[in-house]
């Protein structure tokens, strides 16, 4: 027996209610992980590829922490660096920034396997209930009354309900916070190439308007 008496509504959706239960914790999980991981990353502001661009006049540096995701890594693995030739920093910081962002945009694909599953889930207990509905109604064998068939397609399309409520949240926000990651790179990569062209010799304030890198250069992640 149950410590508590679960809702009419849930237990009229039969075995798929556990599923789709399953499916809304890890949904709402998983969303907010993603957006405190995102959130939590250092910002890329025009002050910030200013002082960037800054540090990397100045070619000694401590060894970058392999832990930390922000630009200050980035930064720091030019400077450590510095002694290489251009094209294999550039390499190594497109190695980094395909490291950055499948960081951030880790668990999406899941959030979207979730988005597809659960309505399929509703779906697949409406049918369910329809189909004990009707298996009722035939064993009954009295008058079908239009309260009655309300009543049962009523319980029957919750499950599908609750399906399309998982699957747009999954949906949209795995879409926004893929397109929030990828834009974070972009922007990353942009502060890297200002420090790029700064450690070229040009002054920090004169690399604002500087354009990506492109062909064999900084991985376009």
């Amino acid at each position: 027996m149950w410590p508590l008496e679960l809702p009419s509504w849930f237990l009229a959706q039969g075995a798929v209610a556990w599923p789709l239960l399953m499916c809304s914790i890890l949904t709402l999980a998983l969303l907010l992980e993603r957006v405190v991981t995102l959130a939590g990353m250092p910002g890329l502001g025009e002050r910030d590829c200013r002082e960037a661009a800054r540090q990397c006049r100045d070619c000694s540096s401590n060894e970058p922490d392999a832990a930390r995701l922000g630009w200050r890594h980035g930064v720091c693995l030019l400077r450590v660096h510095s002694h290489l030739p251009r094209g294999q920093r550039e390499e190594l910081l497109g190695v980094w920034l395909v490291h950055v962002q499948q960081r951030l945009q880790r668990r999406l694909r899941l959030l979207q396997l979730i988005g597809v599953l659960s309505p399929m889930l509703g779906l697949l207990g409406t049918v369910l209930g329809m189909l004990g509905m009707f298996q009722a109604i035939a064993g009954d064998g009295g008058p079908v009354t239009p309260g009655v068939l309300a009543d049962g397609l009523f319980q029957a399309l919750y499950s599908t309900a609750w399906g399309l409520l998982i699957a747009l949240p999954a949906l949209g926000g795995g879409q926004a916070l893929g397109l929030w990651s990828s834009s974070y790179v972009e922007r990353l990569q942009q502060l890297l190439n200002r420090c790029m062209l700064a450690m070229d010799g040009l002054e920090p304030d004169a690399v604002v308007g500087a354009s990506p890198l492109s062909g064999s250069q900084l991985v376009n992640a």
